[in-house]
């Protein structure tokens, strides 16, 4: 385990961009486009020989990222995971296979991480309202606390139902749906012949290939700099073919009448903010799995969260504690800190 400190940075954003995705005005191989879905920004940016084929593929991608959000929102009553929380509870439900998958995966990781990653987190969470600084009471913390058990979610595999154990479980694909959508869309890419591209969605990305002959560099700043995007990045990653994801108590989140910072991380043992890191970022070979394990390694803090990184194969991390140390996985050597020129990745 290394760590490194750089006072007096206390939290660090990861921002994945490139300088190629912005040559489409110079270049026609390349193509861009970036549309607000599922609650976040969502960047595609990939080289194509034909640019009519790339049109196609941009449009087939973002179409994609829509009809996850249709299908997997919490907020829109007539999406598959709202009727499931409506329904569930009475009685076992179909569920597509879609859904069998990312449910299956959730459990797996809450298995694994002994319930720090839980999507019936959303039993309590559904009343937490970041926009509008509000929380859950007293009340509804003693009646719904109980309800956040994974062991409540009675999947049937073979019969492709499920059910929930407790009349007050709600879950919440939050922590793993963008991930599974950046996969989704490198697979349409991939289905057109591209070779080379990065997808974004909010905190989760995965590039595909390299940029021109160079390793695409993600960069990760501080994101207490008030938004500023010139600012230079403290660490510097080359990467190639893997998927990147970040959480972090700077997404969603206020300041309540004590001062604390109430974020959208939420420790299903306590139903509160999930406290000791203030950025998780995970890299692997999917966002299916590094979406729900930045998640999971942000409620387990630095010691257990990286025991849990280290034991898995082709997962590595980056975690920045609330005192502005950085400490990565057993796989990662010491990346360049040095400022960059550009606040931008490239």
């Amino acid at each position: 385990m290394f760590a490194n400190k750089f006072p007096p940075l206390t939290a660090y954003l990861l921002c994945l961009c490139s300088l190629g995705i912005f040559s489409a005005k110079a270049n026609a191989a390349w193509v861009e486009d970036t549309q607000n879905i599922m609650g976040t920004r969502i960047s595609i940016s990939f080289w194509h020989d034909s640019a009519a084929i790339a049109q196609r593929a941009l449009a087939d991608g973002m179409a994609e990222m829509r009809r996850i959000d249709q299908t997997l929102s919490p907020y829109i009553e007539t999406s598959d995971l709202a009727l499931l929380n409506k329904n569930a509870a009475a009685a076992p439900q179909a569920i597509s296979d879609e859904l069998l998958f990312l449910v299956d995966k959730s459990l797996y990781y809450s298995r694994l991480s002994d319930g720090a990653f839980d999507i019936t987190f959303a039993s309590l969470g559904w009343f937490y309202d970041y926009r509008n600084k509000l929380q859950p009471s007293v009340k509804q913390r003693d009646k719904l606390l109980p309800a956040i058990n994974y062991k409540w979610l009675q999947l049937n595999p073979k019969q492709k139902t499920l059910r929930f154990l407790h009349p007050n479980v709600r879950i919440d694909l939050g922590g793993i749906a963008k991930g599974y959508a950046v996969d989704r869309v490198i697979d349409i890419l991939k289905g057109y012949g591209v070779e080379h591209a990065t997808v974004s969605a909010g905190g989760d990305s995965r590039v595909l290939g390299d940029k021109g002959g160079r390793p695409w560099m993600v960069g990760i700043k501080n994101p207490r700099d008030g938004g500023d995007e010139s600012a230079a990045p403290v660490i510097r990653l080359p990467l190639e073919n893997v998927a990147i994801s970040t959480s972090g108590d700077y997404e969603r989140y206020f300041i309540d009448d004590q001062g604390h910072r109430v974020h959208h991380i939420i420790n299903p043992k306590t139903g509160e903010s999930a406290s000791g890191l203030v950025s998780v970022t995970i890299l692997g070979p999917q966002g299916a799995d590094t979406d729900p394990l930045s998640t999971t390694v942000f409620v387990l803090g630095v010691e257990k969260g990286l025991a849990l990184i280290n034991q898995l194969r082709g997962f590595d991390a980056i975690l920045i504690d609330s005192k502005g140390t950085v400490f990565y996985s057993d796989g990662l050597l010491a990346p360049d800190a040095a400022p960059a020129t550009s606040g931008a990745a490239s």
